[in-house]
């Protein structure tokens, strides 16, 4: 399974007429956040998957909804993730929007509001685990867990609920976005002990995730 994982950037190869035959082939899109509504609409106009996505914590996904400025909606022929486990083509992302509070303002959480949301999908997964024999392949965030990618800043802290979600269900990969790679090294991916492949979506980047190898190791 070859995954398109985008965050924070609207990057003009993909945003192009010639996506997305100007990539190498993939099955499933997520997108990590902060990615403005116009473009996830495009991404659906263009695959015949419907793309997977968090709101990140600038919420820019949202679109105006006629000419009232306080109405609002979220992209079209889309799948929001939040909150939920989404199967696409055979692939199972939970998801989770925005960040860790560092103002006032929607799409911030405090850590103890994380943590009611994982324990909320805790059902889900267990259901999806006694379907599948798997609870979920990829944990698809905006803020990036503690550890290497987590910024130095109050606002691009990470977020303890998420390493606590890699050690009781074992995601192949989280994919998050919310942190930019600056720098000609910095880096786009590391493993954690528990084996959680962890990549930083900023812009854009392809992966793999082996399903057979997940169907074999919980089988």
């Amino acid at each position: 399974m070859r995954v398109l994982a985008l965050a924070d950037e609207v990057s003009p190869v993909v945003y192009s007429e010639n996506f997305p035959n100007n990539l190498p082939r993939f099955d499933v899109v997520l997108c990590a956040g902060d990615l403005p509504g116009y473009f996830l609409e495009f991404l659906a106009s263009k695959l015949r998957t419907r793309p997977v996505y968090v709101v990140g914590n600038h919420a820019n996904a949202l679109l105006r909804s006629g000419d009232d400025p306080d109405q609002v909606r979220l992209p079209g022929g889309c799948t929001n993730a939040h909150g939920d486990v989404v199967e696409v083509a055979g692939l199972l992302v939970a998801g989770f929007e925005g960040s860790a509070r560092y103002r006032p303002g929607p799409y911030q959480y405090s850590e103890f509001g994380y943590e009611r949301m994982v324990a909320a999908m805790t059902p889900k997964l267990l259901w999806h685990r006694a379907k599948h024999g798997r609870a979920v392949d990829v944990l698809l965030t905006h803020a990036p867990p503690k550890g290497p990618h987590e910024g130095e800043d109050v606002p691009h802290r990470g977020v303890p609920a998420f390493n606590r979600f890699h050690r009781w269900w074992r995601p192949a990969v989280h994919v998050h976005g919310h942190v930019h790679l600056n720098g000609a090294n910095a880096p786009r991916t590391y493993t954690t002990g528990e084996g959680v492949r962890v990549i930083n979506a900023y812009d854009f980047t392809l992966f793999e995730v082996d399903l057979d190898a997940r169907w074999r190791r919980q089988g």
